[in-house]
This record gives structure tokens, sequence and C-alpha cells, in this order.
């Protein structure tokens, strides 16, 4: 099975801290080995390391934790497919025509990654973020 994987379970499977680090953490190592195939997008590399850097945790994780972690657990498990000028636009012109604003640009750029891979499946935390989106078939779930 193809999976996607959006910043919000990423960001979940890399921080013991946050509350459903368990399920994303599990999810993480199902969907990347044996028959399972997990991707992200370039752009969930980016979203990756400004919410790890942000978060309002205990334990605050610095800039070269963040690194690591996204190099370590992101890069060094999941395919990055990369998004390219012609993505972005066509990503642009989605959103513009659907009257979305703000972060909902982000939520369109991975539905576009999971379209342009044909993933089976996009695992995340914002389920209703990816309502608004013709996915063409593809499952939307939680870990």
């Amino acid at each position: 099975m193809r999976t996607l994987f959006d910043t919000s379970v990423l960001v979940t499977a890399l921080v013991d801290q946050l509350g459903n680090h368990e399920a994303a953490f599990r999810a993480l190592q199902r969907y990347t080995r044996d028959e399972h195939e997990g991707c992200c997008s370039t752009h969930a590399l980016a979203e990756c390391y400004a919410t790890l850097t942000a978060l309002p945790v205990a334990t605050r994780i610095s800039p070269d934790e963040a690194r690591l972690l996204v190099e370590d657990s992101v890069l060094g498990r999941l395919a990055v497919v990369p998004l390219d000028p012609d993505d972005y636009r066509a990503v642009l012109h989605q959103v513009a025509a659907l009257g979305l604003a703000s972060g909902a640009v982000y939520d369109a750029l991975h539905a576009h990654c999971a379209r342009k891979e044909r993933v089976d499946q996009i695992l995340t935390y914002n389920l209703s973020d990816f309502a608004r989106f013709d996915l063409n078939g593809i499952m939307v779930t939680a870990p």
C-alpha cells in the first residue's frame, strides 16, 4: 500500500510529548516497511521542521534536533516526492478557484502530491481539511 504522510502525522510520530504519538509512530513504522511504501512531499520536510521548532512542548526542540529528526526519521524512511513550479502553479490555481485562503494551500500541496503519486491513502489528523479536494478515490484516514 502506498501511503502519503501529512505533516500532522509526521510531527506527532516524531515527538513523544504529543498525545497521539504512539499511534502515529506505529503508523510510520507500519507503512514504511514490507509491502508498504510511505512517502511525503518536499513541502512536508519544511513544514515538519517549522512545526517541530515551534511546538509549545515542555522539552523544546532545537533547530539542530529538528533537522536531525527530519533527516533521520523522515528522509531516512520515506520516499520524498518533489513538487516543481508547475505543481505549485496548479495548486495555487486550485485553491484560488475554491476560494481557499491561508494554510489551506499546504493541505492542497499534500493532496496534489497524493494524486501525483497515485497513493492509496493519506494519513492525517486533519481529516476535514482534505474533504474539500478531489482526491480521485484516495482514502483519507487517521492512524
